[in-house]
Parts: structure tokens; C-alpha cells; sequence
């Protein structure tokens, strides 16, 4: 069990800005995220019944608009509420 609550760390804190920067248009916050991300973008190609490189273009376009798109303020709700705990 934890004995002390969660606090923000480093990677969430830099996350999130890249989530804020990604909504204001910055190009290379995008990239970073997707970045992030792509690893598991490819893994789950395998799983999509389509070309891998359309399978990926497709995922690609949908995380940019999740990106950009209030979604990510869900997100970041809930990584605030978890270090307020």
C-alpha cells in the first residue's frame, strides 16, 4: 500500500504541457506525443484489418484530433485530480 499521496511527477507534468501546447497548434508538441504513442500505434496495427502504413496514417490523424480537441481536457482532469489525492 501507499503510505504518501501521489504527486505530480516530471512526465506528467511535462505531458501535460505538451497537451496544452498541442492545442495551441505547436507542431513539435504534436510530435512529441505522438512520439510517445507510436510504439503502441504500432503494436496495434497488427490487430486492424487494413495496410499497416493506412492502419497507422489512420491512428496518427485520429491522436492529433484528440489532441487538439477538448478530450484532452478530460485527461487532464483527471491526471490534476489524481495529485490533489
Amino acid at each position: 500500500m501507499e503510505t504518501e499521496d501521489a504527486q505530480y511527477t516530471e512526465p506528467e507534468d511535462e505531458f501535460l504541457e505538451l497537451l496544452s501546447l498541442a492545442k495551441k497548434n505547436d507542431k513539435n508538441a504534436l510530435l512529441k506525443l505522438l512520439h510517445f504513442f507510436e510504439e503502441d500505434m504500432i503494436r496495434l496495427c497488427r490487430f486492424i484489418r487494413m495496410p499497416e502504413e493506412d492502419a497507422l496514417q489512420t491512428m496518427t490523424l485520429e491522436m492529433i484530433e484528440v489532441f487538439k480537441r477538448h478530450e484532452t481536457t478530460k485527461l487532464e482532469n483527471a491526471l490534476s485530480n489524481k495529485s490533489s489525492r
